[in-house]
């Protein structure tokens, strides 16, 4: 795996493809080739379901539900940002889904880095809002995290 290399956003805000393939190349995309990766995130951006939205350095692709499910998405954050911009670009995502009436927001991670991002989110959530963060282990390692949004808006951290 690459040394992980973070572009702060204050100092330069890259475009949406360069942070998604930075971030893959930097992760890696498990079995999967890292173009044939880019290809299947190019067209998840062109479902009907799908909401890609860009702060800082950070890249959010998601999926909305629908009918039932329609205040419900499930996605992922593709980021080159610093630790503390990463964290502010996730809160301030949070913030963008509930304003879109988002209550339900669901991702899968692997790695410690982004366990502790959320761990820090959910201190924030817990002391300032009403929204709330869970996060479970599965059998394989990963993680899951799942986000119910509140009414309450959504703090940043300075």
């Amino acid at each position: 795996m690459a040394q992980m290399e973070t572009i702060s956003s204050n100092d330069k805000e890259l475009r949406s493809a360069e942070i998604i393939t930075k971030a893959l190349d930097q992760i890696g995309a498990g079995d999967t080739p890292i173009a044939t990766a880019l290809a299947i995130i190019a067209k998840e951006g062109t479902l009907d379901t799908a909401d890609t939205v860009q702060f800082g350095n950070t890249v959010f692709l998601a999926n909305r539900g629908v009918g039932a499910n329609k205040n419900k998405m499930v996605g992922r954050a593709f980021n080159v940002d610093t630790g503390k911009n990463y964290l502010n670009n996730c809160l301030e995502y949070m913030e963008y889904l509930r304003k879109k009436d988002i209550t339900h927001y669901s991702t899968s991670f692997s790695g410690s880095e982004v366990l502790k991002l959320l761990q820090l989110m959910q201190r924030v959530f817990k002391n300032n809002t009403d929204s709330r963060i869970y996060i479970g282990q599965e059998a394989n390692g990963n993680y899951v995290s799942y986000f119910k949004l509140g009414n309450d808006p959504i703090p940043r951290v300075s």
